[in-house]
Order: C-alpha cells, then structure tokens, then sequence
C-alpha cells in the first residue's frame, strides 16, 4: 500500500499544459476602459459567437448550415474545444476532459444532425438504430472497481459486499430502470436527453427541488457501497456529492447515462469514444466551419446594444489590443457568470440568478509511463472505491496492441468548499499535485507509479456548472434562458446538466432563436417542443 513519504518523485517530469487560466478573469476589471477598443471599419457581423466549446461549436454550425456566412466565433484560448479538449504526448493523444458519449438517444434530433455530419454515424439499419464509425464502439471490458483491495468487474460495488448490500444495489438498479421507462402525465419519457425534451408533469419535476441523497433515504437505499456509487455518479457527471445535486439530476444519470442490459434489444446502448476523447467530435465540428471565421486568443470584455446593433469590445490577450466589433446579435456560449461582468445592463434578477451558477473545478492529468513499463491493464475506466480520484482511462481497450507504455488521463474533482478549492488549484505547484496522484495510485497499483516518466496537468477552475435542488426546472433557469437585446445564452449552463448533448442542444437552440430574431427562415433541428420549453 505505501504512504506518500516512501514514492521518490522527483524524477517524474511534466508541467501545467494551461500555466496561465488567468486572462479570463479580465472581464472582472473594474477599469474597462473602451477607449481601448477602436470601432472596426467592418460592416456588421449577422451574427458573433462568444466561446468556442462544443455549445460555440454547435451555434457557428447551425447558423452556417443554415446559410448565415457573415459570422465570426470569438475563442479565449488558443484552440476550440471547452472542456472537449485533447492533447498528445509523443505522439500519443489523450482526453484533457470529456472522454466519451452514448449513442444519442432517439429523441437527440439536434446530436444525430451533428454526428451525422461530422461522421460519427455513418447511417441507420432497418430498425431505425444509428450505424456508428469504425472503432468508436467502446470495446470490452469496459469499466472495473478497485474495492477492498481487489479489481472486479463493472462499476456497481459487489465484492466484498454483504448480501443485504448487493441486493440493495440490486433494487436500486430496478428503480433506475423503472425511471427510465417512465412517461409523464403529459405522455412524454420522465427523463431524456437532451433535458428539454423530459416530460413536465408536475410531480417528476418535483424531484428537482429535493437533494439526491434524500431521495435516496426517503427511499430505502441507506448501505454504504450504495451511497457511495450515487456518489461516483454524482461525481462522474457533475463533481459533486449527492446531497448537493437535486434528485432529478441524480435520477438523470442513471436513467440516461447508463443503460440496463434489459433493455439492450430496445435500443443501442453502445458508449462511443476515442484516444483523445471528446477532441474527435470538436476536430469534427471545426471540419464544418471556415477557420477565418474564428479568431482564437480573444476574450469579449463588454457586449452592448447600441441603436440597430450589438457593439462587442474585443480583446486579444496575446497583443493586449482591443477592436469594437458589431454585429446584428450573439450568441454567448461562454460560462453563465460571467455574463453580469459583459452585459452591463441586466436585470437585478437575471443578474443574482448567473452568479448564482456554482461550477466544480476539476484537475485532470496526463501520465506517461516509461517505455519499459509492464502495463496490461485493458479495462477502459478504472475506477478506485478509497479514493477523492475517478481513477484513470487507458485508451489500451481500444487499441490493445497498441503502445505498450499508453497516456492514462486522471480525473480528480473537487467536491467540497468550491471557492478555497478553485485557488488552491491555482497555487499549488506541480509538484504538489503529482506527489498527491502518485500517492492516490500507489495505494492500488505500486507497479504503476513507479512505471510513471512525466505528469502532465491540466486545471478546470470552473469545469461544470452543478444541478444543485432547486437550479433545473425552477425559477433561476428561467433567467438563465432570458435573451438579452439580441444577445442568446448558450453553452450547458443555460439547461444546468453538464453534458455534451446539453451544449449541442443549447448551441443550435440559440442559433436557431439568432434566426428567429433576425427573420432568417431554416429548417428547426430540436423541433417546436423543446424551443417552448
């Protein structure tokens, strides 16, 4: 087992791949100066996207493919992606965040629009059931659990476990599995994918006021491995613990996220992903769009109607010169709190609701191991029970042949005392951080941290937005939806579920309220459902 004294790091290397996540906190400056920003001699723009994640992504190609051509997509960092990003590492590539996604649900019009597009399905059989690309299929085994001191198989906790324990997993699947088959009052699935489409009886909806973890004793399910795997699910989609996450969005995870292998002759349940995660869909959105049309290193520091058109003071943080950009409208695909610092004139309500917005910051590390190490792990996730960590991926379950020394991406999100947490992970140094992870992996696999040549970090001071009671279905998503004089709020932080299908629906549904506003006909990829939803 070891103790974090007795695992010699120092010859480990690596760095911070994002060593300065503090130009994004310009917007704050209470001395905007606008004389900084010269007025652009452009004509207007029909429309700026501000945030260049997937929800960016997905607004810049609903408005392309809908013959919108004068348009511009402002990117803080150096490239596209949100938390989507990727990286290599000789040569190598890896996921810096989100990893994967499922076969999207029937009711996804706007997700199959896009994978169709980008290539990721490639057609549909007889039944009506997605055709995906080659090698996107999540191969088995695909998940195991280091759990009183022995890996097993799959996610839900059972070795070691007494039978009262297992059966009570057991139950708690069948619930789940009830939730997922449940239509509301109004004939609609009591949980989809994206949210919006979720059925509105009043009674499923009153799941979102409660905690997760209340739902769970109200219930009956009080054994410790159950608790702690609602809390791996919390954790996995919102970095969170139950008792911070409503009942509905707990509800959600298992009810869309995981798939009941009674149910696999209904509908594909396949997890899609590849060796740089979600990086495949952002190079396969970027492949719809003009690269000129998107200006990288540019952060919008104020955004304001002034007559017929949008002024947005443009700031480029590499050259520190700023440009007054105008447009018809925008599109703001950038995090929901920061908006009361660009839009000068929200209401005192809208206002208090988007500071209200509470992010998870994540660190997620990439490990090389040495060329020589003995590595035969195959299991895709490999999840630690005693731990803070989610454990590690190994992209070797797709690639079994491949690289015997692979990347393993690490995920630890910080669920407690959010704001000490967020400047911790910005001062601690790198080698803090590495001396913690090798320390967590060591209690499981020594043979693997002392395999470990570099550590390489990444820090996601607000990583996702938390679907805390009250925040899905109440009274501060109404705020978080309010368009803003031409301006439409996007990314997954307007619906509140940090999930790549919400940032898809939320792209293309601004683009689509963009068209509306400025009386360009198209053809709706969410359907009028969801629009009045």
């Amino acid at each position: 087992m070891g103790d974090r004294d007795s695992i010699d790091v120092s010859s480990i290397g690596g760095s911070f791949a994002n060593p300065n996540p503090v130009p994004g906190h310009a917007v704050r400056t209470a001395s905007f100066d606008l004389s900084r920003y010269p007025q652009s001699n452009e004509d207007p723009y029909d429309a700026i996207v501000v945030g260049g994640g997937i929800s960016g992504l997905a607004a810049l190609w609903k408005l392309k493919k809908a013959g919108i051509e004068r348009v511009l997509l402002l990117e803080l960092g150096a490239r596209c992606g949100g938390t989507s990003l990727g990286g290599q590492i000789d040569g190598m590539g890896f996921p810096w965040g989100a990893h994967y996604i499922n076969v999207p649900p029937s009711e996804a019009q706007c997700v199959h629009e896009i994978l169709g597009d980008i290539g990721v399905i490639e057609g549909y059989d007889a039944r009506g059931w997605p055709l995906v690309e080659s090698g996107a299929i999540l191969h088995w085994p695909h998940e195991r659990l280091f759990i009183n001191g022995q890996w097993q198989d799959g996610l839900e906790p059972m070795s070691g476990v007494s039978a009262l324990e297992r059966d009570e997993i057991l139950r708690f699947r069948d619930a789940m599995l009830r939730f997922a088959l449940q239509k509301g009052r109004d004939g609609k699935p009591a949980f989809a994918l994206p949210m919006r489409y979720s059925s509105q009886d009043p009674h499923l909806l009153s799941l979102d006021q409660i905690p997760f973890s209340a739902f769970l004793k109200d219930n009956g399910f009080t054994t410790q491995p159950l608790k702690w795997y609602a809390n791996y699910a919390c954790r996995d989609d919102y970095g969170s613990l139950s008792h911070q996450v409503s009942a509905w969005a707990g509800i959600h995870y298992y009810a869309c996220r995981t798939y009941d292998y009674r149910l696999k002759d209904t509908y594909p349940a396949h997890t899609l992903t590849w060796p740089d995660g979600n990086a495949r869909l952002v190079r396969g959105l970027m492949g719809q769009v003009d690269v000129d049309q998107i200006r990288t290193h540019t952060l919008a520091m104020r955004i304001d109607q002034t007559g017929r058109d949008i002024a947005v003071a443009a700031l480029d943080v590499e050259s520190q010169e700023g440009a007054l950009l105008r447009a018809k409208s925008v599109v703001y695909a950038g995090k929901l709190h920061t908006v009361p610092h660009v839009f000068p004139n929200l209401s005192s309500q809208q206002r208090s609701a988007l500071q209200g917005i509470q992010y998870s910051p994540w660190l997620v590390a990439a490990i090389k191991l040495k060329k020589t190490a003995r590595f035969t792990a195959t299991h895709w996730d490999n999840v630690l029970y005693d731990s803070p960590s989610l454990g590690y991926i190994s992209p070797r379950s797709q690639n079994p042949l491949g690289d015997p020394a692979p990347v393993l991406t690490y995920y630890l999100p910080f669920v407690e005392n959010l704001r000490e947490a967020r400047q911790d992970l910005l001062k601690a140094d790198h080698r803090r951080w590495v001396e913690f992870i090798v320390h967590d992996l060591g209690q499981v696999d020594r043979s693997l941290t002392e395999s470990i040549e570099r550590i390489d970090l990444y820090r996601w001071g607000h990583g996702m937005p938390r679907p805390v009671p009250g925040s899905l279905w109440g009274r501060e998503e109404m705020w978080r939806r309010k368009a803003l004089e031409g301006a439409f709020l996007a990314s997954c932080d307007r619906t509140g579920l940090p999930l790549f299908e919400e940032a898809v629906f939320t792209g293309v549904l601004a683009a689509e309220e963009v068209m509306d506003y400025l009386g360009h006909s198209y053809t709706t990829s969410i359907g009028e459902y969801a629009k009045r939803g």
